[in-house]
């Protein structure tokens, strides 16, 4: 709610319910009144919210009664770096801010074997995605219309979500300080997606 910048009055209103309902859910766990969060509703939560169920179990407390989905048993390496903001060179040299090389990570998502890791740095794409969280690439996935992606434009590499048309793609932040890139179509700019961001990890 606090990323979207949603009140109780407007989550009531996107998963349709009545915002007492929604109230009793905020409250701590135990209080009179409060309520907790079941499986069924969890999934319209991140269907309307367009998020990965992984990402409620960080650090939340009301989720102790919800049987908690293992993470992905194989590891998945962490390869590389990627700007969120700037378009930068694929370069093998880490920033100094930013650790990750010989780190393994596990995903709640099913990803394919030649997903990886990247750890972010740059705030463009805050503050859903921060400096030093590492998202989890798979070049295996369709990356549709506003989706966050890895892209690649005339050799130089970025965190951006998509949205494309026919005359256009428009690569989108999503910390409104930072400016759309756009690729007309009818240009000879070399364009690609590398892959879509599947996971997050946040930096501890």
């Amino acid at each position: 709610m606090e990323e979207r910048g949603l009140k109780a009055v407007d989550l009531a209103r996107l998963i349709e319910r009545d915002p007492p309902y929604i109230a009793a859910l905020l409250r701590p766990t135990g209080e009179k009144g409060s309520r907790n969060l079941g499986r069924k509703l969890l999934k319209i939560l991140c269907e309307k919210l367009k998020v990965n169920e992984g990402e409620f179990y960080i650090g939340v407390d009301i989720f102790d009664t919800i049987d908690i989905p293992s993470r992905r048993s194989a590891p998945i390496a962490v390869i590389s770096w990627v700007h969120a903001g700037m378009f930068a060179e694929p370069i093998d040299r880490w920033p100094d801010t930013i650790t990750g090389e010989g780190e393994y990570m596990f995903s709640c998502c099913k990803v394919g074997t030649h997903a990886f890791g990247l750890k972010i740095v740059g705030d463009s794409m805050s503050p859903r995605y921060l400096p030093g969280d590492t998202i989890i690439v798979d070049p295996e996935v369709r990356c549709d219309n506003g989706c966050p992606c890895i892209v690649c434009v005339n050799g130089e590499v970025s965190f951006k979500v998509i949205h494309e048309t026919e005359e256009e793609i428009r690569l989108h932040p999503l910390n409104n300080r930072y400016p759309d890139t756009i690729i007309n179509k009818d240009s000879q700019a070399d364009f690609r997606i590398i892959g879509k961001v599947v996971d997050m990890i946040p930096k501890l």
